[in-house]
This record gives C-alpha cells, structure tokens and sequence, in this order.
C-alpha cells in the first residue's frame, strides 16, 4: 500500500470551503472536490482524499496537508515531481500543488496530525481596495498594549467554549479546553498590518476567528478588562465581540 501526501497552498475567496460537497461541486466549487478531480484525470480512477483540516469558505491556506490512500492493486509509478507538475497543470491557479511525497503504508493527513498553526490577518489605518480579499480591514484604532495584556491569558490550558460556534454540550465541557502552546501577535508597521500566530494540538469550530474578533474588539475598546475575564469564564457570553471574517484566516503548518 502507498499513500501520496500533498502540500497544499490555496486562495480560499472564492471556494466554498476545503471539504468536497457532493453532488454540487458545480454550483458550490470546493478545493478537495477540485483536487480530487485532477486526480482522477491524471490516475485515470476516482481516489478519496483527507485533508489535515476542514477550512471554511474564504480561509485560505499556505499548508493544507491531504493524503490520498493508493487501492493494493493499483500501479503507482509517477515520481512526485512529476504528479506535482501534472497537479499544477490541472488544477486552477488559485490551488497549488507545492510538494508531494510518496509514503510506503497507511497515512491519514488529519489522524496522525500532532499541531497545527494558523496565522490570522487584520490591516489598520486606512481602507484599501486589495486587502479585503486576505485580511480583515479593522477601522478603528487599535491600542497595541490592551492588546498583549489580553492575549497573555489566552496561552496554556483554555476553556475554550468561550470562542467557539455553534450548540454547546453542556455535558461534556471538559472537552472544550484547549492547549494553546503558542499565541502572539506581529504589528507590521510598514504595511499597517497585524499577524496573529496560534498553535495547538485541535481547533474548534471558527475558534481561531472568535479569539481574534474578541482581541480586536477588547484592543478597540468595545468593553472592558472586567468584562473580557467574564467571557472567558460564560460561554453564554459569546456575543459580546464579534468574530473576525474569514478572510484574514490561514491554515499556515501541519506538524507529524
């Protein structure tokens, strides 16, 4: 048995989200569903894949990981830089193709996945017509040091309910902590622009765009120290900041 491994890099904007719809691929284009076709062109039969992580529509990513599980009985003699180049040929430009590996075995891209790292994008100052596509354009001013005085408490083992979409089961909340290994933040002051990286084994549901739009919205001044400690203690608190458009989000590093 072989697995092929794919480093995936994509524009997000206009795909509805990794994961493959079936049956509307068409109307609803998807970056699994458009590799998966590639796939099958160059191979010459439909083969399964499974990505690292589950992006939503409009995140992009610098590092998707996909494995694709070869069949024992198919015949497998394309070097990787050969399948990168067909894959890239194939496949439209806003996914490419940038490394492949052939694994002798079982591979599961999500299963044996140890951390992953997503970066976050906002712009300050003025508007521009060419960032809205892969940032998150915040207009109001940003009080850097409010900023680091909360993302301090958000590193380590975090209920993370707080910062999550969607129902909460209220019977097993000890699954909604998290270990954050690693959070900080990077102004840009040349480009007016702030990189937010964060580290962990998994993620919640929009997790990473709830943590941001509650930094932002502390660092803005929309409410106050007081009120930031009460949500990260309520989940029932979750509408007291926004959460950060997709737009600014990459899936940037899967660790083995």
């Amino acid at each position: 048995m072989k697995t092929i491994l794919l480093k995936v890099e994509y524009d997000g904007s206009d795909f509805y989200g990794f994961q493959k719809q079936t049956g509307r691929e068409n109307s609803n284009p998807t970056v699994q569903g458009k590799v998966e076709a590639a796939l099958g062109r160059i191979l010459g039969r439909h083969f399964d894949t499974k990505g690292s992580g589950r992006t939503d529509s409009g995140v992009h990513a610098l590092g998707q990981m996909i494995s694709v599980k070869l069949d024992d009985d198919f015949e497998f003699h394309i070097p990787p830089e050969g399948l990168q180049i067909l894959l890239n040929n194939k496949l439209a430009p806003e996914i490419l193709i940038k490394k492949v590996e052939i694994i002798e075995g079982d591979f599961h891209a999500l299963g044996l996945s140890k951390m992953k790292t997503y970066a976050y994008v906002v712009k300050y100052g003025a508007r521009d017509a060419f960032s809205a596509r892969y940032s998150w354009q915040v207009l109001k001013k940003i009080d850097f040091e409010k900023l680091e005085e909360l993302i301090g408490m958000l590193r380590g083992e975090i209920f993370c309910a707080p910062f999550c979409s969607g129902d909460i089961d209220t019977s097993s909340l000890e699954s909604y902590y998290k270990n954050i290994f690693f959070f900080r933040f990077y102004r840009l002051k040349r480009r007016s622009a702030i990189v937010f990286i964060i580290k962990a084994r998994g993620f919640l549901y929009k997790m990473v765009r709830r943590l941001v739009g509650f930094l932002i919205d502390y660092s803005t001044g929309r409410f106050d120290i007081d009120t930031a400690k009460k949500v990260l203690a309520d989940y029932k608190m979750r509408s007291i900041y926004v959460t950060a458009p997709a737009s600014g989000l990459y899936l940037y590093k899967v660790k083995y």
